[in-house]
């Protein structure tokens, strides 16, 4: 089968329907599970699980698996070709570089951010935000009500932003916007970007619970969940049905209750509360 990395993209330089691109960055040599986004889950590797649900949104023109051209992301390279699954291949270490080559390649105005170990990413939410950012020509959309980052858990691992955004944050000075894809700019609301709020559903407000796959309880975890609520089979159920299966079952949620977030999303978090909220601005 040929490959499928994409050198270009179908609606380049700007013609793209909604101009909105997705990425999903993806590598096999994460640090506390290494190969995880191969990982079986149930059925089907994690990434294809997590292209499959962020293809699900209607607001996307084209989404991507974006991971390294390091040797240790050819066997990842060469299981998305198998699957027909598109790919791009950039940095191993600057991941913000991946998705500015995306914006370059795409012209795309819009840039989703999704990593490759949330396999339970909301195409619903990824449209809400699509949806605010055209309709409000900002640059970044904040979750509305997320204290004590009572949402990042069960919507992390998921962002909207503008390419414009992203361009601006190479003017940052903390280096760990390059592995995190300029999450500390944008959480410092720059003063330079049009910010504003989603306000979501109640049923997201989860304090404490992880959905993202790190280690292998977060995994053990994922699949009883994927093997609950996946009734037509074709794992694109609503995560607000798997948010209620959960909270029924307070026992599978002790699967991986124990496992601690990385010390940069941590620190993320941190600066996030440090933060008074900010009202809604528009362009000038």
């Amino acid at each position: 089968m040929a490959t499928r990395e994409a050198r270009g993209v179908s609606g380049a330089r700007g013609g793209t329907r909604f101009g909105c691109v997705a990425g999903i960055q993806a590598r096999m040599s994460s640090t506390r599970l290494p190969g995880k986004v191969l990982a079986d889950l149930c059925g089907k590797p994690l990434i294809q699980r997590v292209y499959e649900r962020t293809r699900a949104s209607e607001l996307l023109d084209e989404v991507f698996v974006l991971t390294s051209t390091d040797a240790s992301d050819d066997a990842l390279a060469a299981v998305l070709a198998e699957r027909d699954i598109p790919f791009r291949r950039g940095s191993l270490g600057d991941v913000r570089s991946r998705y500015l080559e995306l914006a370059e390649a795409s012209g795309a105005q819009i840039l989703v951010r999704v990593t490759g170990d949330c396999p339970f990413v909301a195409p619903e939410i990824i449209d809400l935000r699509l949806g605010a950012l055209r309709a409000l020509d900002a640059d970044f959309i904040a979750l509305e009500s997320n204290q004590a980052a009572a949402i990042e858990g069960t919507l992390g691992g998921q962002d909207a932003f503008s390419a414009r955004a992203l361009r601006l944050s190479l003017a940052s000075d903390d280096p760990r916007d390059a592995e995190h894809v300029a999450s500390f700019f944008l959480t410092r609301r720059a003063e330079c970007l049009v910010r504003s709020e989603l306000e979501v559903d109640e049923i997201y407000r989860r304090p404490g619970l992880r959905l993202q796959v790190d280690e292998p309880a977060d995994l053990a975890f994922a699949r009883r969940v994927w093997e609950a609520c996946d009734l037509e089979g074709d794992g694109l159920f609503p995560l607000a049905r798997a948010i209620r299966w959960i909270d029924a079952h307070p026992e599978a949620r002790r699967l991986n209750q124990h496992v601690v977030e990385s010390a940069d999303n941590r620190a993320l978090r941190t600066l996030a509360r440090s933060l008074e909220p900010i009202p809604p601005r528009s362009r000038a």
